[in-house]
């Protein structure tokens, strides 16, 4: 008589010659299942072990491509959507001005028409200087500092002074030539007013 072959289920004894091939593989499925629940890690462990690791580079993408430095999308679509500022016409019709009276304030009439008060610094300018060509000191047109006159290190740095000083005397009441005279000047001198004058007059009739 042939000895009958067990297997232990839990603390059933089962006769495994007796089973039929579906029962016989439910069983080793079902023993496989609990050793995966009783011993997950292992398990897992076992099978990672297995797998051989395989390492790909993709060659499709060029190496620079790696290396190519951060760009500010962002910022290109909002400088394209930005129209650039228009030159200001009234620039070269100024220069052209001041060319005719062979100014050394025409190669900055940018400067002068960025002043509130370009009008009048160029009318005072014409009165005490003709237009630069006579300065008291170096980049002073205007006669500012009286007896003490001062001296600027440009051109515009005198524009910019002289602007200043204007509105100076605005605040203090002083809004025209004629008001601005006796200060400016230090005595009244009429054709000083008439020459601030002509230069605005002509600066306006010129669309400037």
């Amino acid at each position: 008589m042939k000895a009958s072959k067990r297997v232990q289920w839990g603390s059933v004894p089962l006769p495994v010659d007796r089973l039929s091939f579906p029962d016989r593989l439910f069983l080793t499925l079902s023993l496989a299942g609990l050793l995966l629940w009783a011993f997950p890690h292992v398990t897992f462990a076992q099978t990672v072990q297995e797998m051989p690791m395989i390492f790909q580079i993709d060659q499709t993408v060029p190496d620079q491509a790696i290396l190519t430095p951060h760009e500010d999308y962002l910022a290109k679509i909002l400088a394209a959507d930005v129209p650039s500022k228009p030159a200001d016409p009234r620039v070269e019709l100024l220069r052209g001005y001041l060319e005719t009276k062979h100014s050394p304030l025409a190669d900055h009439a940018e400067t002068l028409l960025q002043q509130y008060h370009y009008r009048l610094i160029l009318g005072i300018s014409f009165a005490e200087s003709n237009f630069c060509r006579n300065q008291i000191m170096p980049n002073n047109c205007w006669g500012i500092g009286g007896g003490n006159p001062e001296q600027y290190a440009t051109l515009d740095d005198g524009i910019v002074r002289a602007n200043d000083l204007i509105q100076k005397y605005q605040n203090l009441g002083m809004t025209n030539p004629q008001l601005m005279r006796n200060t400016w000047v230090g005595w009244q001198n009429h054709s000083w007013v008439v020459a601030v004058n002509q230069v605005t007059q002509d600066l306006e009739q010129n669309g400037l």
